[in-house]
């Protein structure tokens, strides 16, 4: 034991491991306790009482995820701090599977520093304290991708129910992963072809699979009335979700190439790589010097998280949102991972060894960074609710999503949601001696319906906080409704 331990004793990996307790300590320091998007309240409230008719949370339910929130809310008495926590939580556990992948492939003397400059990646440990399921969920991957890799090097077939097991935790805590499924059906392939299982063999795995997945489905299913309810709720979500106004704004204006310019060289590297850091980009494109006749072992290891990769890369080019980066997570936590591997996988010189410490320490610095303004920096809706609470004259404001956090926060003036100018018009008209506010989104709303009301707006109040944290809601325009009542059409 003493052997096998003694070859892990460097100052790299000391340099590494305190790294890795230094970022942790600071995630459960600086953890915030904002519900700023629509998403978060459903899941603050989710915690407090779980009703999917309600959007407490929304479909599919998360049912792992609220429970772990539930459970750390017996500690924490806000909601929003205890689904952070729980994401802290699920995070600093993938510390041990990605430390059992990283070993395969780098030397044992840089594998806890190689492991830390995963971990500590600054745009994924940002995510990770948000109250939103993505933390727990690229948690949960880490362990999910470690089970296929020990799967496919056992030759004992009893090891292959513990992906099929995790798999289903993965897609009970974030659905949206789905894509991460191929590994199982590349696992699965793989033991048929070499003669571990035969035809059969599949067809019983791949319902055991199925199985996992109803534990997590059927119990959203008895909590809201049976699957007929399921099946309506998830039909309601979907079509309302994909095709309501603001669904998929600025997303669906997209052309192919612009989705992937704004996937790949935005997402995965300006913000999952560098976490919007001058300084660390040009890191990462020094790093790329030191790569120079890397050959990495462990094929089949490489060939699981390229596949996963690439499907995933697919999946969120086609079936996500690209206007928001952290729908790209796995993708970047697994182009860090190869990046990170060839980067540590052979001895380096003091020179290379002295570059890669200032780069580690530089993201640690910037990670902690963003922490602090996470926490210290007010969400603009925030700011909105608190300006307008401060207004003598009564008032009516008129929403788009932003309606969701007023009602979470509980603010004393009318608050609507509106999707249509129509609708707004009507409405406006009832309310003839209170000041009428419009958001700007709901401005963007009516002149993607082909009306505009430039003449009748000016603005009241601009609201900004950092785009990092929240890409849609980072900026807020609030405008004063200026046309007269009277002869509204």
């Amino acid at each position: 034991m003493r052997e096998k331990t003694r070859k892990y004793s460097s100052w790299a990996n000391g340099i590494g491991a305190l790294v890795i307790i230094s970022v942790f300590i600071l995630q459960v320091i600086w953890v915030p306790a904002y519900a700023s998007t629509w998403d978060m309240v459903d899941f603050a409230l989710g915690v407090i009482h779980f009703d999917m008719y309600q959007m407490q949370p929304h479909f599919p339910g998360y049912p792992y995820f609220i429970l772990g929130g539930k459970a750390f809310h017996m500690l924490v008495r806000d909601p929003v701090q205890a689904l952070s926590f729980f994401n802290i939580f699920m995070y600093g556990s993938a510390v041990i599977p990605l430390f059992l992948l990283v070993k395969r492939l780098v030397t044992p003397s840089y594998t806890v520093m190689a492991t830390a400059f995963i971990y500590s990646s600054s745009f994924t440990i940002l995510m990770v304290n948000q109250p939103m399921s993505e933390g727990a969920a690229i948690g949960m991957m880490w362990w999910y991708i470690w089970s296929l890799v020990l799967a496919h090097e056992k030759s004992h077939n009893g090891y292959i129910i513990l992906p099929l097991f995790l798999f289903s935790l993965l897609l009970g805590t974030r659905l949206s992963y789905l894509a991460l499924g191929i590994g199982i059906l590349m696992m699965l392939y793989t033991k048929w072809k070499s003669g571990l299982l035969k035809i059969m063999d599949l067809f019983v795995y791949v319902l055991i699979t199925i199985l996992f997945q109803l534990l997590w489905v059927s119990g959203i299913s008895m909590s809201e009335g049976g699957f007929d309810s399921f099946l309506r709720l998830a039909l309601s979500f979907t079509n309302g979700h994909f095709q309501e106004w603001g669904g998929a704004i600025g997303a669906s204006d997209l052309s192919l190439l612009d989705r992937m310019v704004k996937l790949l060289f935005v997402n995965t590297i300006w913000v999952g790589g560098s976490g919007e850091s001058v300084i660390l980009l040009l890191l990462l494109v020094g790093s790329f010097f030191l790569l120079r006749r890397i050959k990495l072992g462990n094929r089949h290891m490489i060939s699981i998280l390229v596949l996963l990769a690439g499907s995933y890369f697919l999946w969120a080019l086609f079936a996500q949102n690209v206007m928001k980066p952290r729908h790209a997570l796995p993708l970047i936590g697994i182009s860090w991972f190869f990046i990170t591997v060839m980067l540590f996988s052979r001895k380096r010189t003091r020179e290379g060894s002295l570059f890669l410490i200032l780069f580690l320490l530089l993201q640690v610095f910037h990670t902690g960074k963003l922490l602090y303004t996470h926490t210290s920096e007010v969400p603009v809706v925030y700011q909105m609710a608190a300006y307008l609470e401060e207004t003598d004259r009564p008032l009516v404001v008129y929403t788009w999503e932003e309606s969701r956090v007023l009602e979470y926060l509980d603010v004393p003036f009318i608050h609507k949601k509106v999707q249509t100018y129509e609708v707004f018009a009507t409405d406006a008209g009832y309310y003839p001696d209170r000041a009428i506010y419009l958001t700007d989104k709901v401005v963007e709303g009516f002149k993607h319906q082909g009306i505009s009301v430039d003449d009748f707006i000016k603005v009241e109040k601009h609201f900004h906080s950092s785009e990092l944290i929240d890409p849609i809601y980072h900026d807020l325009t609030l405008y004063k409704w200026e046309k007269p009542r009277k002869g509204e059409e």
